[in-house]
C-alpha cells in the first residue's frame, strides 16, 4: 500500500500532534478519501521524515499523530543546480517537477535574450511561489526529503556577475564536447546546469558561459526542446556519477 506523503515544514517530535493545512486535508480527505487512522508519512523539507497517523478532526479538517521520527538519505550524491532559461506555459512547470525528481539540488530560474515570458512584481513573485510548490509537490511524489530551493529570477548576465568562476556544463547543440568525453574530477564539485529558453541560447551567452568556465557540450544530432534537455542531461549525469 502506497503512503501519502504531506510537506510539513515544523519540528517533528514523537508523539506530537500536528494539523494538516486546509489545502492538504482537502487533499487527503475529499480527493485522497483517506480513512480515520491511516497510515501518513510526513517530511519537514530539510531531510527529516516522520511515520504518521492521519486523525479526522471533522469533515474538512485532520490532524496528524506523530509515531516515529527517521532521517532516511534519499537525495544524489551528485550537487546540481538548474540554470534554466525561463520558458512560457507549463514547460516551466515540467522543467521544474522533472528534474526535481531527478534529485536536482536547486534550481536558478533565469531571464536570456531568447526568453519571451515577460513577468514582474507580484506577478513575478507569485510565479515563483508557484514553481516552489511544484517543488514540494514533486518531493512529496518522488520520495525525497530535501526540498530544492527555487532561487530569485535572474538576468544571464547579473548571475555570472555574482559567480564569475563556476564548474558546470552549458548545454549547446554545435559543441564537439559530449558528456562522454567528461572528467570525472568534475563530479567531486557542484555542477551547474545551464539550459536556454525555447530558441535556446545564443552564441554569445554560450561564450560568456564559457569565459565564466563552463564547458559547452552537446547531447548529440538532435536538438531537444528546453522542457527536455534539463532532464535528459541530469538523467544522464545520475548515471553517470549519481545514484542511478
Amino acid at each position: 500500500m502506497r503512503v501519502s506523503r504531506f510537506y510539513l515544514p515544523e519540528a517533528f517530535t514523537e508523539g506530537a500532534t500536528l494539523s494538516l493545512t486546509k489545502e492538504q486535508a482537502h487533499y487527503a480527505l475529499t480527493v485522497l478519501r483517506l480513512k480515520h487512522e491511516r497510515p501518513v508519512e510526513l517530511f519537514d523539507g530539510k531531510g527529516t521524515q516522520a511515520q504518521a497517523t492521519l486523525i479526522h478532526t471533522s469533515r474538512r479538517t485532520a490532524d496528524v499523530l506523530i509515531n516515529s521520527v527517521e532521517t532516511p538519505n534519499t537525495e544524489s550524491p551528485l550537487k546540481t543546480v538548474l540554470l534554466q532559461g525561463i520558458s512560457k506555459g507549463d514547460r516551466m512547470d515540467f522543467t521544474i517537477q522533472k528534474c526535481v525528481e531527478l534529485g536536482i539540488t536547486d534550481i536558478q530560474p533565469l531571464w536570456t535574450q531568447h526568453c519571451d515570458v515577460k513577468l514582474q512584481g507580484d506577478k513575478l513573485s507569485k510565479k515563483e511561489q508557484h514553481w516552489q510548490e511544484i517543488a514540494i509537490n514533486a518531493c512529496e511524489q518522488s520520495n525525497r526529503n530535501v526540498v530544492p530551493t527555487i532561487l530569485p529570477s535572474l538576468s544571464l548576465d547579473d548571475w555570472f556577475k555574482q559567480n564569475p568562476k563556476i564548474a558546470g556544463l552549458v548545454l549547446d547543440p554545435y559543441a564537439s564536447q559530449s558528456l562522454n568525453t567528461l572528467e570525472d574530477s568534475l563530479a567531486k564539485q557542484t555542477l551547474h546546469l545551464l539550459v536556454g529558453p525555447e530558441g535556446g541560447l545564443t552564441d554569445d551567452e554560450v561564450k560568456n558561459a564559457q569565459q565564466h568556465g563552463m564547458t559547452p557540450i552537446t547531447l548529440g544530432p538532435r536538438i531537444l526542446r528546453t522542457e527536455t534537455a534539463g532532464m535528459a542531461v541530469l538523467s544522464i549525469l545520475q548515471a553517470k556519477w549519481g545514484d542511478f
